[in-house]
């Protein structure tokens, strides 16, 4: 990475980094340096962290009266990989990928996942060069504010698993849920989940959660019988 690529992710993401390694570490994926302090996995793991407490404080000072249920359900689908991808999109970040040799870097960039893992790093690496986590609570803030607001397609705003319930139990049917998949980091799984009516499958969903997945699958599910 050379100081013209660093600038331009500084000027896109607000901050300008004192260790500027630390930066390059931020985009640097396990397949061109396995060591753990060459690699962005460590930052991903901090950042993660940074990013649910951040989210959490966020929606509590905008919903101070909202349930625990609310709010954990909309945490969750704000820090989800779709709009954390997303965002790294808009920033044009992608590009920046280290890689392995031998590796392609667009195909590996192009994942969801790996866009999701490159967000969540550069939180983490901001706030241990700045050592002050409103810096990194700034970054978050800025990039996602508008999710808060309830301007995304990927935030949970509605319980679909309890609509689902009592829509199911006003026409006697029944409802189970199945977990299909754990898979991933053990600090981040990705859980798919299906939900069947009467037998038959009306819905799969995927999340950071079992709830989550729950949900996604159980709002599949409710536009499946409702058409």
């Amino acid at each position: 990475m050379n100081s013209n690529d660093i600038r331009t992710i500084e000027k896109k993401i607000g901050y300008e980094f004192a260790d500027k390694a630390l930066l390059e570490r931020a985009f640097t994926h396990a397949s061109a340096d396995a060591t753990a302090t060459k690699n962005y996995q460590s930052l991903e793991f901090l950042g993660d962290s940074i990013l649910d407490f951040v989210v959490a404080k966020r929606l509590m000072e905008i919903n101070p009266d909202a349930h625990e249920g609310a709010l954990t359900r909309n945490r969750a689908a704000i820090v989800s990989k779709e709009p954390l991808a997303d965002e790294i999109d808009k920033l044009g970040l992608a590009k920046f990928l280290i890689v392995g040799k031998g590796e392609s870097a667009e195909s590996i960039s192009s994942q969801t996942k790996i866009k999701s893992d490159i967000f969540e790093s550069v939180i983490g690496a901001i706030y241990l060069d700045s050592k002050n986590i409103a810096c990194a609570e700034k970054f978050v803030l800025s990039k996602l504010a508008p999710l808060f607001n309830g301007d995304t397609k990927h935030v949970l705003l509605k319980d679909y698993k309890t609509e689902l319930n009592e829509f199911s139990s006003k026409h006697e049917l029944k409802v189970e849920y199945s977990t299909l998949s754990a898979e991933g980091k053990p600090h981040e799984p990705t859980f798919v989940v299906a939900v069947k009516i009467n037998g038959l499958e009306c819905g799969k969903g995927e999340g950071k959660s079992k709830k989550e997945a729950e949900q996604r699958a159980a709002k599949i599910a409710l536009e499946h019988i409702k058409k």
